[in-house]
């Protein structure tokens, strides 16, 4: 925890700018996403079916992340994100004056998060990771806090919004909000690429040559099983306590319990990753979410197990953030950070897309969830056995960092 004092002194801005930026950036609308869906069915007759665009707008994001990273990592984290603030904003006031036709629904929300996606977290750990070396896991907890505050302050929010001025005002208020909040994360920012004080910065493989590396892929693999897992069980909690016999009211009950779970367990997270072994944080984190989807699914018909339960699969929810960023940038360094986490992005939000398909599916073969609970318990630990094989190759990247650090002039070889 010294560590981390220690260099918030110098970047304590970048923190706070990097909250706020993640907090109401492109993040900031899924938590809040239902809202607008179930007022613009009530008004254009759409079917539930409409929601489905969401899914559509995964793998296209995955697709453009890359090249957001290409950019980001050419011309620095400020200029790009201004713009994806600016491109975001647009959007929300073409939501905003949409005419009722689902083809002009579908291509806003496919722009908005193609043109948003910069001010995501590809932006923003990409500042951090620059600024905290010695204590990078728990400044990215910190950083990636402001979603799950952003989530706590939004819904009620805009429950106010659009009772008084209706789905078109919420959505232009979205646009002067992620604008305002992205002029004023990038004022409180430096942008790493012009950061003296972080030597690292101008080490690191391009995506080319990450992409030939085994733990590129090993990294990748275990962030999608890890997505599929926690985000499918997410997608369908609701139905998932009504089949396990509780009343409808314990949903939300749970589902609170979930996000503190989430909210607490990534800052003990992020300053494991810090004191010990990384790969060994991420995969004691997975094996406990994994005995947590074991009691889900084995575990008694009260709410007391459930919570138990829950509790325990909060560690791998939002975890996929937390390890893609600081393993990316131990991995593979800092120079081309965008691209290279750009291209395990992709994995991420693959994940998330399988993850609400598969669950779905197997719930409409099999009429339960239970094949799809134990499909969860088998991929947190596949994942878990992933980032224990990262071990080696963490172990060589962590040296090549203090070697580069101390003012070594090339990047030694990665493994």
């Amino acid at each position: 925890m010294s560590a981390f004092i220690d260099e918030l002194r110098s970047g304590w801005r970048d923190l706070i700018g990097a909250m706020i930026g993640l907090g109401l950036g492109i993040g900031a609308y899924n938590p809040v996403s239902s809202f607008f869906f179930r007022a613009l069915e009530q008004e254009f007759g759409w079917s539930k079916a409409a929601a489905a665009v969401s899914l559509v707008a995964l793998p296209v994001t995955a697709a453009v992340l890359p090249f957001a990273g290409l950019l980001l990592d050419r011309f620095g984290v400020r200029r790009v994100a201004m713009l994806s603030a600016l491109g975001m904003s647009v959007c929300f006031v073409w939501l905003a004056k949409m005419n009722g036709a689902l083809w002009m629904f579908y291509a806003a929300f496919i722009a908005l998060n193609v043109l948003g996606c910069a001010t995501g977290p590809v932006s923003y750990t990409r500042s951090i990771s620059s600024r905290f070396r010695k204590s990078r896991g728990t400044a990215l907890a910190c950083s990636l806090l402001g979603i799950g505050l952003a989530a706590m302050i939004l819904p009620p929010v805009l429950a106010s919004i659009l009772a008084h001025w209706g789905w078109r005002g919420g959505y232009l208020f979205f646009a002067a909000v992620v604008l305002v909040a992205g002029i004023l994360a990038l004022s409180l920012m430096r942008d790493p690429g012009r950061n003296a004080d972080s030597p690292d910065t101008q080490a690191g493989e391009t995506l080319s040559s990450a992409v030939v590396r085994r733990s590129f892929w090993l990294l990748g693999t275990a962030v999608f099983a890890l997505s599929v897992a926690s985000l499918g069980f997410v997608s369908q909690f609701q139905s998932l306590v009504i089949e396990r016999g509780l009343a409808v009211q314990a949903a939300p009950l749970l589902l609170s319990a979930l996000a503190a779970s989430v909210f607490v367990s990534r800052l003990v997270i992020g300053w494991a990753l810090d004191m010990f072994r990384p790969e060994r944080v991420a995969a004691s984190a997975l094996l406990l979410a994994a005995f947590g989807m074991l009691l889900w699914i084995i575990g008694g018909p009260g709410t007391g197990w459930a919570l138990s339960a829950v509790l325990l699969i909060g560690l791998s929810i939002g975890a996929e953030l937390d390890f893609l960023s600081f393993f990316c940038a131990r991995l593979f360094g800092l120079r081309h950070y965008g691209a290279v986490y750009g291209g395990l992005a992709a994995f991420f939000y693959t994940g998330i897309a399988a993850g609400g398909i598969v669950y779905g599916a197997i719930h409409d073969r099999t009429g339960t969830y239970a094949m799809a609970a134990a499909m969860s318990v088998v991929l947190f630990i596949v994942a878990a056995v992933l980032f224990l094989t990262l071990g080696p190759a963490m172990r060589g990247a962590e040296n090549t960092e203090n070697i580069v650090t101390d003012g070594a002039p090339a990047l030694a070889a990665r493994r």
